[in-house]
């Protein structure tokens, strides 16, 4: 008879255990998914330089760098522009430019005019926030507080666009870990189509940082 108590008190200690353990767990999971469920306190900062091109040929001048700057989550969805240069925002956005098959498509930052849907996806309060004066040569910096976008905890991509000439663009694209600590990247660089023949590096040093 003893021998039976003292095994259904073992029993019943080890499922104690097992239950303990196991409330543990959901505890701190529970705790794991509201922390990254919550929204992220901090700023992410987005910098970049404009520079001159090589030259301004007579019979092609380059147009002035229009520029926007927007951030999309990992997988590539779209959350909101930061930046965008006065004159795409007002009336460059519907510029377009005639192909070779007739065919007409946007001239200024096609990229960023796709993934963003401008101006119909964007209230006046946004177009009015993130409408500024086309960045002229130096250094330049945009940031937003992650509350205002609600952002949470995880991987996030910046992307910066600028148009130098009819269908060429320079697209700059990276990734930043927000969350508990700081974090930067420097953003990989594409020319699209091709890089124009006068255009050189006119944008370049394209970063983010994000500070909790």
């Amino acid at each position: 008879m003893d021998d039976q108590n003292t095994t259904n008190g073992g029993g019943l200690r080890k499922t104690l255990a097992a239950a303990a353990i196991v409330a543990v767990c959901l505890v701190s999971g529970i705790g794991y998914l509201c922390s990254r469920s919550r929204p992220v306190e901090g700023a992410i900062e987005i910098s970049f330089r404009i520079n001159d091109p090589l030259r301004y040929p007579d019979d092609e001048p380059l147009d002035d760098p229009q520029t926007v700057v927007w951030l999309e989550d990992a997988r590539g969805r779209y959350i909101r522009s930061l930046l965008v240069s006065d004159w795409t925002a007002m009336e460059g956005w519907e510029e377009k430019v005639k192909l070779s098959d007739g065919t007409k498509v946007k001239e200024v930052c096609p990229q960023w005019q796709q993934a963003s849907h401008w101006p119909e996806n964007h209230s006046k309060e946004v177009i009015d926030a993130v409408t500024k004066a086309t960045p002229e040569t130096g250094a330049h910096t945009v940031s937003i507080k992650c509350s205002e976008l609600k952002l949470t905890a995880g991987t996030y991509r910046y992307r910066v666009q600028t148009s130098v000439a009819p269908r060429h663009s320079i697209i700059c694209t990276g990734e930043i870990d927000i969350g508990a600590g700081p974090a930067e990247s420097t953003a990989a660089v594409v020319y699209d189509p091709e890089m124009h023949k006068d255009a050189g590096a006119v944008l370049s040093e394209v970063k983010a940082r994000f500070t909790p």
